[in-house]
């Protein structure tokens, strides 16, 4: 495996690198559009995924879904990132 250093964000990162990666959405739109918008913006990121769990906020205003993911360098990471911000309801990712 070639491990190679690259920032993003301002932080050092380990690439390639596997990550519990968030997504947190307000409650706009009801679950499984959320679920369907993100797993179509990993897909088209040439990820793949096992399972999305969601979280919802206490006054019920967000959701919050996290996924297991393998991103292999910045690129990935940041086409991801960019599809990511562009779901109807997105609040942040991290």
């Amino acid at each position: 495996m070639n491990i190679k250093e690259e920032s993003f964000c301002g932080s050092k990162i380990n690439f390639p690198i596997i990550i519990n990666f968030k997504v947190i959405c307000n409650s706009t739109f009801p679950d499984v559009v959320n679920r369907t918008h993100i797993g179509i913006a990993i897909e088209d990121c040439g990820l793949s995924y096992d399972e999305i769990s969601v979280s919802e906020s206490k006054k019920q205003n967000y959701l919050s879904y996290t996924v297991h993911l393998n991103i292999k360098d910045e690129k990935q990471m940041q086409t991801l990132y960019t599809r990511i911000k562009e779901i109807p309801g997105f609040v942040m990712a991290v």
